[in-house]
Order: C-alpha cells, then sequence, then structure tokens
C-alpha cells in the first residue's frame, strides 16, 4: 500500500467511525448550504426574494394538482415524442389519457403515453418536495414540512405496491428505469435530508426503512460501470447514506469500484470532457456528481483523486459558440445554450471560488436574471458585470474536437475517440456556425423511443461527412495531424475496411475551405455530404431529376433529388432560412464526378434542410471545398 493510500484508508475509517450510527439520524448536519446566508441574500437581494416567490408557486400548483403521487407503471420518457416530426409531446397535468404533439397537433393516448405522463407526475411531484424541504429551511412555514413529510410517507406506504419494471436503461420501481429512479431519488433525499430533524422518531424510521434505504439498495444493485447513469445511481445511493447515517451506502457511491471517485477518474477525459461525447450528457454528468460531491465536501469525506471533476466545468466554456449554443454532437439535444447552465457554474463557484466560473456567470447573467435554485442556495451574493465568453480557436486534442473561430465563422471538426452507445459513428463530420446561427448543422437526437432516431438523426447520410459505399463507420476512433488557430487536420483509418480518410479546414475571413481525401488500394463508392440550413436558389450546372436511394442508412429520407455530372467544379448558392445571408459552396476535383441535391428533415422534422452529395467510385479520392458566407 502506498503511503498516499494509507492516508486516505486512515481518512475514510476516521470518518466511518465518527460517524456511523446504528439508526437514522436525528440531524444529519450540513449538505454544505449555509442557510443562514441564503436568508441574507433574501433579505438584501431582490433576484434572491424572487427565486423564493417562484419555488413558492410551484409547490403551491403542484400540491393543487398532484393530491398524491399515481400509483402504476411508469414509462419511458424517450417514448414521449410524436413519430411524425420528432416535437416532444405536451404534457398536460390534468389530462393523463391525452397527449398532443405541439407542432402537428395529433393526440396520442394509452400505452406508452399513459405510463409516461405517470412518470411526468412522479417528476413533477419529487422536484416540489425538493423545494418545499428548502424553503422550510429558509422560512420555517410548517406547511412546507408537511408537504414533505406527506411525499415521502407515501411513497414509504405505498413503496411495495411498485416493482421492477423497464426495458432500456436498467430497472425502475416507482420510475421506468434506474436511472430516473435515480434522479427522482435524489431531489427525495435532498427533501428528507433537510426535514429529517424535526421528524418524530417513527416517520423517521418509517421514511428510511420502507423508502430511502430500500430504494438505495434497489438502485445501487444495478451499478456496474462508468456511465452517466451509474454516476446518478452513486449520487443518489450516497445521499440516503449521508442523510440516514448509513456509511456502507456512502462508501460504495464513493470509493466503491464504480463510485464517484472511478467515474471521474475513468470518465473524465484529461481536456475536461466526458467521454461519452455528447454536451448534453456532459452537464448530465455534472448534475449527477455535483450533489453528492458538494455533500461529501460539506460531510469532511476525503475526496483525494478527484480534481479532474472540476474540469468538466471548466471545457465547455470553450465549447459554446458565440450566440451560447453548444453543438448538438452524438446524442446531443439541439438548442443547449450555455445561458441555461447558469446553475452548474453557480455550485463549481462555491465549490472553488475560481474566477474562471465567476467570470462565466457575469457573461450568462447578461441576458437573463438570476433565477435557479443553486444562486440560492450556493451562489455568491454579486456577479460582475460585462463579461464575454473566450471565443478563441481551440484544440481539445484527447477528446478529438477542435473549434476554428474568428468574428464572421466557426468551424467545428469532429475526430474523437469512440464514445460508447451515444456515439454516432461520425468520425470527420463537420459543423459550421456563421451569420450567428449553425448552419451546416449536426442535428444531434431526438427521443430515442421513435423511428425517426435511428431512421435519421443517428444515420451516416444525416452527417457532414465521408461515406464509404453506404455504409456506417465502425465503432472507432479518429486521429490527429495538424492545428492551428486557423487550421485543423485529422483522419480516421479504421472507419471503413482498408480506407484511410483525412480532412482539412483552413479557417478563412468569411468562410472556411475544405479538403477531403481518401485512399484505399480497392475501388469503392465515396459520398461527400453537407447539410445547409438554406434554400437552393443558384445551380452552376444543369440537372434533371433522380428517383431515390434505397432504404439504408438514412439515404431514403433524401427528398426532392436532382443529379447531374461535374466535370471539375460545381457551385451552389442557398438562401439561409434562418438568418439574413447566403452559403456559396464551390466544390471540386481533379476527375469527373457526380452531384445529387434535394431535402432532408432537419430536428425537429417539421423542418427541412438541404442537402449536397458529391459521389465517385474510384481507389482515391480528393475533394476541395469553399464555403463562404454574405449576410446581404
Amino acid at each position: 500500500m502506498t503511503y498516499k493510500s494509507f492516508i486516505q484508508s486512515f481518512l475514510i475509517a476516521f470518518f466511518f467511525a465518527s460517524t456511523s450510527v446504528s439508526a437514522p439520524l436525528s440531524d444529519p448536519g450540513s449538505r454544505g448550504i449555509d442557510w443562514k446566508a441564503v436568508r441574507q441574500k433574501i433579505e438584501t437581494w431582490a433576484w434572491a426574494q424572487a427565486i423564493v416567490e417562484d419555488l413558492k408557486r410551484n409547490v403551491n400548483r403542484t400540491q393543487s394538482l398532484h393530491k398524491t403521487p399515481p400509483l402504476g407503471t411508469t414509462g419511458w420518457l424517450h417514448e414521449y415524442y410524436c413519430d411524425e416530426d420528432a416535437n416532444r409531446l405536451r404534457f398536460d397535468p390534468q389530462k393523463p389519457h391525452e397527449h398532443v404533439c405541439p407542432q402537428c397537433g395529433h393526440v396520442y393516448s394509452g400505452s406508452p403515453y399513459d405510463d409516461c405522463w405517470r412518470s411526468l407526475v412522479h417528476s413533477s411531484i419529487a422536484t416540489a418536495a425538493e423545494q418545499a424541504g428548502a424553503l422550510y429551511c429558509i422560512t420555517g412555514d410548517t406547511k412546507y414540512f408537511n408537504y414533505v413529510k406527506e411525499t415521502l410517507l407515501w411513497y414509504a406506504v405505498h413503496f411495495n405496491e411498485f416493482e421492477s419494471h423497464g426495458n432500456h436503461a436498467g430497472k425502475g420501481w416507482i420510475r421506468e428505469q434506474s436511472l430516473d429512479e435515480a434522479t427522482q431519488l435524489v431531489r427525495l433525499a435532498h427533501a428528507y435530508w433537510d426535514i429529517c430533524k424535526d421528524l418524530c422518531g417513527e416517520d423517521r424510521e418509517t421514511i428510511t426503512t420502507k423508502f430511502l434505504i430500500p430504494d438505495a439498495k434497489f438502485i445501487h444493485q444495478q451499478t456496474n460501470r462508468i456511465h452517466n447513469i451509474h454516476s446518478w445511481h452513486n449520487s443518489a445511493v450516497g445521499l440516503v447514506g449521508f442523510a440516514v447515517g448509513d456509511c456502507e451506502l456512502v462508501q460504495q457511491a464513493i470509493d466503491g469500484p464504480h463510485g464517484l471517485k472511478q467515474q471521474i477518474q475513468k470518465g473524465i477525459i484529461e481536456d475536461g470532457f466526458w467521454y461519452e461525447g455528447s454536451i448534453g450528457y456532459h452537464f448530465y454528468t455534472i448534475q449527477s456528481m455535483q450533489p453528492l460531491y458538494l455533500a461529501a465536501k460539506a460531510q469532511n469525506y476525503p475526496l483525494e483523486g478527484t480534481g479532474k471533476f472540476f474540469r468538466m466545468y471548466s471545457a465547455p466554456i470553450q465549447f459554446a459558440f458565440p450566440n451560447g449554443e453548444f453543438p448538438a454532437m452524438n446524442d446531443g439535444w439541439t438548442r443547449i445554450n450555455i445561458e441555461n447552465m447558469d446553475s452548474y457554474f453557480e455550485a463549481a463557484y462555491a465549490m472553488t471560488h475560481d474566477s474562471q466560473f465567476l467570470s462565466t456567470l457575469a457573461a450568462i447573467y447578461r441576458n437573463k436574471s438570476r433565477d435557479s435554485l443553486n444562486a440560492l442556495l450556493y451562489g455568491p451574493s454579486e456577479i460582475p458585470k460585462n463579461q464575454d465568453l473566450p471565443l478563441e480557436s481551440v484544440l481539445f486534442k484527447e477528446s478529438g474536437i477542435a473549434i476554428l473561430r474568428n468574428e464572421s465563422v466557426n468551424a467545428l471538426l469532429k475526430f474523437s475517440p469512440y464514445g460508447g452507445g451515444h456515439d454516432h459513428y461520425d468520425r470527420l463530420n463537420l459543423i459550421l456556425f456563421g451569420n450567428g446561427r449553425f448552419i451546416i448543422p449536426d442535428l444531434g437526437t431526438s427521443g430515442y423511443g421513435i423511428p425517426l432516431n435511428g431512421k435519421w438523426f443517428r444515420a451516416p447520410a444525416s452527417h457532414n461527412l465521408l461515406i464509404v459505399d453506404e455504409k456506417r463507420q465502425k465503432r472507432c476512433d479518429g486521429y490527429y495531424i495538424d492545428y492551428s488557430p486557423t487550421h485543423v487536420e485529422a483522419g480516421v483509418k479504421d472507419a471503413f475496411d482498408g480506407v484511410d480518410i483525412r480532412r482539412s479546414i483552413t479557417l478563412q475571413s468569411d468562410g472556411i475551405l475544405d479538403r477531403v481525401t481518401a485512399q484505399s488500394k480497392d475501388e469503392h463508392q465515396y459520398d461527400l455530404f453537407y447539410h445547409f440550413r438554406g434554400e437552393l436558389i443558384k445551380c452552376s450546372l444543369p440537372q434533371k431529376p433522380y428517383d431515390g436511394f434505397e432504404q439504408r442508412q438514412g439515404y431514403d429520407m433524401l427528398k426532392d433529388i436532382k443529379t447531374g455530372t461535374v466535370a471539375q467544379t460545381i457551385s451552389l448558392t442557398y438562401q439561409l432560412r434562418d438568418v439574413p445571408g447566403t452559403l456559396t459552396i464551390q466544390t471540386q476535383s481533379k476527375r469527373p464526378f457526380e452531384f445529387f441535391i434535394g431535402v432532408c428533415p432537419d430536428n425537429p422534422a417539421n423542418q427541412q434542410m438541404s442537402f449536397l452529395m458529391v459521389r465517385t467510385t474510384d481507389q482515391n479520392v480528393e475533394w476541395n471545398s469553399s464555403i463562404q458566407l454574405s449576410s446581404e
């Protein structure tokens, strides 16, 4: 045993010896919140007073809508989407059997939609209970205490009326999968922690032994890998352990083989990104780790070797594009914006007092007010004004992402290592941002439970890359070649058998130069795709209608197709859809090639984009494209 591991083991043993109990704690102590400081904020600052009023409104509304949680099987929320256009269905808390698409108006009912409705009600109640617990600590008003107590007792009394179910991400008990079971338990563990000191012994015993501990153990039994879901497991298990005084649960959640420390050490890439390669799951994993980290820190639990956790907050600051949006890479959700991530940076600053997180908050709050619970519970009283996010070119070499930036254009090239089940098999994918919006986008994902997700959003033909023989890339890593603030080059050798693909992007004042090459000993069909959020208004070559492609790798989703032959160069101009201006692409090769143009679904699929595909059959290929933007 090394000296470091000996000291760590000693500290853990000391922690257990000083906290071990045989019955639920009447007062587990701090979970990292200075309630006196919170009340001082409320007395001093209008924004803090407004947050409290919002909390009160939500608790009162939830309590009036749902007298008790619903019994019955719950559903997988990725199925709560419209099959036709991938929009999330509208949740009406008063209509358990009517679920409307906000875009096309189609009404869904029955399973799985009614089951999803019950899931959303449980989620609403857990959120309200967590908020009510905080309100009780702030105001001392017993109506909030009673709401939390009655909610927790209901789950304790009815816990055995639920049963294990779920077919997607582990098994749930109350909820539809272990992930949602864990996220709900995190909120309810916070709620219990905030009121338990004033519960009578009988109620503490009932809540802990009939609900919190059994649910935590049910979740922990499924913790077996490095993954965002299992990180949520740890948070639920560890918070329950701290709140009830069960040191075995705490140790399993933090020091277990897939506990918090291992998730941090093995799941976070050295440059700070979560290995799954999606900005949505990156923040979702922060959200899972953050409550347990805060509680462990407040309880003086040893956290050696976890400093890499704070890189997860730093990395996205340089990843956001000029309008604050993040690219929707892999299973990433569209329109995720750093302006909506203020609560994460409130907690980050509370844990570190690092000025970069304060500056990020200052940039976020230029355009919005402070309204998160984390701002109230953990954030600083005052935020400096008029800060800007860093908008310079950046290379995340270990994560395989480069972003080239100037005042007009931002271009992203992906050459990342394989990221697991949320990966989209799209090494050397290109994303282009200009005129204030993503104009050559990555579509990200939709609800996983609808056919469009696999048929289109995860398909090769929806990405901006080179496809070989109309096949999907294999599970593989890209490789780095070169980088400067105005140029990046990377490659992939293992995506298709025997084919070495390289791509280089060079930043220009109003656009980019894009060079794509492929080399092989054998002849292949090479298809290079671009997708534009705009309408074609000019093409330099004649075209004729094309019947369409077979149902394969997303090609069948391409519509209104026209085709033609290019001797050497083709030029096309698109009127941009979401912002003023045009995009002109000029693509050339030394050998003749075919081109295909048409439209395809955007995300959500009720909108459409234009596409350009250039094709040749050969051993080797080289295409050079100039993409230029105009704001007029």
